[in-house]
This record gives structure tokens, C-alpha cells and sequence, in this order.
């Protein structure tokens, strides 16, 4: 289904073209922080300290400037009075969405872990993945 016959997308936005506003909001979404940011978000709303505590390794800085862009985009609004965050719907309709993209990579993992455990794929343990649980190698890429 092309994106002009996507009932979904009645103003035929297209991510593939460089110049459409929705790969913006793809790049912003599809950010390490962001997702992790609005799925944080899914059980309601939360102050910048708890969002903190729910994304485990993000600096104080990364979360105030990922909150600033997920706002401006309309995914998120804070609550001033309240000092809290929350999704707006097209950030919840997001957020859930990333809930499957994330059942779906463990499950992926655990093939890729199984396989490799297994010796199917020939790789060495060095590649910096994993079992659940386990410590990865480093190969020096920063994600």
C-alpha cells in the first residue's frame, strides 16, 4: 500500500522524501532518548526526576533537551503548575507503538543469542551483544 492509498495518511505524507515534514518527526522519534522518553510516559504523568529514574543512563542535560524536542513536536506537554509531563494523544499513539518495536527486538535477541551461543553465525563473542543478563563487549562504537 504507497502512502497516497494509506487511509491512515489522508495528507500523503511520504518518510522516504527528504523534504517532508514527517521525516523530521521520524528523526526525533526514532532517537535512543526519545522512544525510551514517551514509553517512560505510557503509565501516566511523571515529574523530570522520575522520568529520569525510569530512563536508566540519561544525564540530566540529555532529558531536558529531549523533553524540549518532544515538546515542540506535540508528543509531550508539561504540566507547569504540576511540574509534570505527559503524552499528548499523537505521543501516546507513538508510545504504544514502541511498546511492540521493543517486543519485538528481544525477541530478535533472543534468536541473534541463541544462534550465536549455538556457533551458527561464527562470530566471536566480542561483537558487543550479549545474553540477557550478561555484560557486552565494547568495540569501541559509541551508540
Amino acid at each position: 500500500m504507497t502512502s497516497s492509498e494509506n487511509p491512515k495518511n489522508p495528507h500523503h505524507f511520504n518518510v522516504f522524501a527528504a523534504a517532508c515534514p514527517s521525516r523530521k518527526l521520524l528523526n526525533d522519534v526514532t532517537r535512543r532518548w526519545s522512544i525510551l522518553v514517551l514509553a517512560s510516559l505510557l503509565d501516566g504523568s511523571l515529574r523530570f526526576g522520575q522520568i529520569r529514574e525510569r530512563v536508566d543512563g540519561i544525564s540530566d542535560r540529555m532529558l531536558s533537551a529531549t523533553l524540549g524536542a518532544l515538546a515542540e513536536d506535540r508528543l509531550i506537554a508539561k504540566d507547569d503548575a504540576a511540574g509534570t509531563y505527559s503524552l499528548t494523544e499523537p505521543g501516546r499513539q507513538i508510545a504504544r507503538q514502541s511498546l511492540e518495536l521493543f517486543d519485538s527486538l528481544y525477541l530478535a535477541l533472543d534468536e541473534i543469542v541463541d544462534a550465536r551461543q549455538a556457533g551458527d553465525d561464527g562470530a566471536d563473542s566480542s561483537d558487543g551483544v550479549a545474553a540477557p543478563g550478561g555484560a557486552a563487549a565494547s568495540d569501541g562504537a559509541v551508540s
